[in-house]
């Protein structure tokens, strides 16, 4: 009966869609998605987790342990009108337990929805824009795929326009509603209200202003405190500016994009580019972020590279910390990929993350230093190129970390004795390992 219940959302999804079929032009389904599943080794035969200092992202080639699953059905109905409506969901499955979207149940591992939206675009009064309501990843989101990291990332249920042409740039707008899975169910500080306290996020985006690649988006939170964290902010802003280069910086083909970002209040910390995550800054918290995001492609050779610097004042984790501390992180990588046939390739990695967490999680936890990665993979490809998939890697990892960080390695956070439990890299007192796997990533 469970299983049958997760499939009517699906069957009702599909049946809207078919019953335009009489008022259509015009009827298209397809389905996308992506996959990503393998093992994760180390030298003793024991399964491992990622490692990583930061809480989020991570130098990904040779170091992911989970199985992630999307699949992305999409119906496009085109009316004799001219109009376009497109309607879309996003049905995930994740080992890892990540957001609300993906935490339901009491084991955090069933088929979740992460979209189910609608939009309509070339209305007769307005050609050129699509309008948008429900559930939807910003059409901005913007990763690095060598880091998994979205260092801009709106996502939520809401509604908003792209593509509004106002001359010197065209512009989208939207609004976000978005709650972290831990605070689904906490009460307002006034137990009178109604209801729960949720991020309502203002995104505007100016984009290729003046003719040129820079974009530029500001963005507004607003919630009520909830019960958890009682003197926490209630309000906050931010700032991201993005300038696209053409190619690798000018010198060879690619791209390249340098991101600047600010937040304060809600709109720092692990809120900075997002919405959702700082449930419990302080008004005062500030964060300040820089971005270098970018791909070489030379021929057979292309090398991706990523690298940034971030740092918090007044950073509060998700404690009661009065005053906050400070925090400073940056990593740096390279990944070259050398397409040797048409369907084998080398890939390489060499990342950095270091660092310096005053209070690492609010225990006091130990946070200063720096990890160093290495990969080798050998990759079965379906075709050539970096973005090609289906691949299939075969790989060895090493990675290399100072004591200082050991707690901020893999540590756990244990919420009722509000200590970190160690993890498996550093409670045999290690500071380096030897990882290997299969890994095999698909999108379509």
């Amino acid at each position: 009966m469970k299983r049958l219940n997760r499939l009517i959302p699906l069957a009702i999804l599909i049946n809207i869609a078919t019953s335009g079929l009489a008022h259509a032009e015009k009827y298209d389904f397809q389905l996308h998605g992506y996959m990503r599943s393998g093992i994760l080794a180390n030298s003793d035969g024991n399964r491992v987790d990622s490692v990583g200092l930061m809480p989020d992202g991570k130098w990904r080639l040779g170091n992911e342990e989970d199985t992630k699953i999307e699949l992305i059905p999409t119906v496009t109905l085109k009316s004799d009108s001219g109009a376009v409506a497109k309607i879309q969901a996003n049905i995930t499955h994740q080992s890892k337990c990540t957001s609300d979207w993906n935490c339901q149940d009491d084991d955090g591992h069933d088929v979740q929805f992460r979209e189910g939206y609608a939009e309509l675009s070339n209305l007769d009064f307005a050609p050129e824009m699509t309008f948008w309501g429900g559930k939807r990843y910003s059409s901005s989101n913007t990763s690095s795929h060598q880091f998994d990291w979205e260092y801009i990332q709106y996502n939520g249920t809401g509604g908003g326009f792209d593509n509004m042409d106002l001359g010197f740039a065209r512009f989208d707008a939207g609004v976000y509603a978005f709650s972290p899975t831990d605070e689904t169910k906490a009460y307002p500080v006034d137990k009178g209200d109604q209801g729960y306290p949720d991020d309502y996020s203002l995104n505007l985006w100016f984009k290729k202003i003046a003719g040129t690649g820079l974009d530029l988006e500001l963005i507004g939170h607003r919630m009520n405190r909830n019960e958890n964290h009682p003197t926490s902010a209630e309000k906050g802003y931010g700032v991201t500016g993005v300038y696209n280069f053409d190619g690798f910086w000018g010198l060879t083909g690619g791209y390249s994009k340098l991101v600047m970002q600010y937040g304060r209040g809600l709109a720092a910390g692990d809120s900075l580019g997002k919405n959702g995550w700082g449930w419990a800054n302080l008004e005062d918290t500030q964060s300040w972020r820089i971005v270098l995001d970018s791909l070489a492609s030379m021929g057979n050779v292309e090398v991706s590279t990523f690298a940034y610097l971030q740092k918090d004042k007044n950073y509060r984790w998700w404690s009661s910390d009065d005053n906050g501390w400070g925090r400073t992180s940056w990593v740096a990588g390279i990944r070259p990929y050398h397409q040797i046939t048409k369907n084998f390739a080398m890939q390489y990695e060499l990342g950095y993350e270091y660092l310096d967490d005053d209070n690492y999680k609010g225990v006091n936890g130990k946070g200063k230093g720096g990890l160093t990665k290495i990969t080798v993979a050998p990759t079965l490809t379906f075709d050539s190129g970096f973005w090609s998939r289906p691949q299939l890697r075969f790989f060895v990892t090493y990675a290399k970390w100072d004591k200082g960080v050991s707690d901020a390695l893999d540590g756990n956070y244990n919420w009722n004795t509000n200590t970190i439990d160690a993890g498996g890299y550093s409670r045999s007192g290690d500071t380096d390992t030897v990882n290997f796997g299969v890994q095999a990533e698909v999108w379509f």
